[in-house]
């Protein structure tokens, strides 16, 4: 069992707190404005068409009945590790946040999910999204993956206790994924996770690699300047494993530069955007 100290009590704490207050002082009025139909977002660029074809339906998830750990662990996982001792308590501390802006990335992605849509999920958690991505999905699949081996058997519990058949669980790392996920995924669902990445543009360069021809990627962080001054000094002190938050400019660049033929962005709830990345 996890004992956090009594500095990381208080800072996991204070995150929850802010996160909590964001959703009710933020968010949830925001949503409001959405239902009359008056939330306005900040947009660049313009939405890819979905694409066409039934998707590459069940493979991987029939294959793999307990999740693929790595054999040892690899260099630099000491930024991991505490991740590997906090799955327990992190969902607790994040879904007040996390829970709206997962809904609002869901709703932008189901155009775009063919009947047997194939789903990575680069940095699943503790399997919360995930789960709720595999039943959109009930004639394909969701990989759930994570570099934190603790957040992969955490996840692989939480969706044989859901019953959820159509997933696999991979322990690897975004910019270096296994040989398996080549060219195999018809869209990726990365949120909340790409300012915890050491290196942004391997991970949107291992995006466009593990996707098919007519694949997409959404990805929901961070992104008007203003959140990211706002949100920068407590994600330092109390967010595990943060490195950097981007614009909505400057993930435009990072996906156009990786290879990706459209990128769109979008403001989906004051402070958060979802790059759409065609392939």
């Amino acid at each position: 069992m996890y004992t956090p100290s009594p500095e990381r009590h208080i800072l996991n704490h204070s995150l929850a707190m802010a996160l909590l207050g964001w959703n009710l002082q933020v968010f949830q009025p925001a949503l409001a404005l959405r239902r009359l139909g008056l939330y306005r977002p900040a947009t660049l660029g313009t939405p890819p068409a979905p694409r066409e074809g039934p998707g590459g339906g069940v493979a991987l998830s029939a294959r793999t009945e307990l999740p693929e750990l790595l054999a040892v662990e690899p260099e630099g996982y000491e930024s991991v590790r505490e991740f590997d001792q906090v799955s327990e308590l992190y969902e607790a501390v994040s879904r007040p946040f996390s829970d709206p802006i997962v809904d609002e990335t869901l709703a932008l992605m189901k155009p775009y999910l063919p009947p047997r849509a194939r789903i990575l999920d680069p940095s699943a958690g503790p399997g919360r999204a995930a789960i709720a991505l595999s039943r959109l999905v009930p004639e394909g699949e969701v990989v759930a993956a994570d570099l934190s081996r603790g957040m992969v058997e955490k996840a692989h519990g939480a969706a044989r206790e859901a019953g959820r058949r159509n997933m696999a669980f991979f322990q690897a790392d975004v910019a270096r994924p296994p040989a398996a996920f080549e060219g195999y995924f018809d869209a990726i669902f990365c949120c909340l996770s790409f300012h915890h990445y050491p290196d942004g543009a391997a991970a949107a360069r291992a995006f466009k690699k593990v996707l098919a021809p007519s694949g997409t990627a959404f990805v929901a962080d961070a992104g008007p300047a203003w959140f990211i001054e706002l949100a920068r000094p407590i994600s330092k002190l109390a967010d595990p494993g943060f490195v950097q938050h981007r614009t909505g400019e400057a993930f435009q660049r990072l996906f156009a530069e990786a290879g990706f033929s459209s990128v769109y962005w979008i403001e989906v709830l004051p402070g958060i955007g979802v790059t759409i990345a065609s392939a």
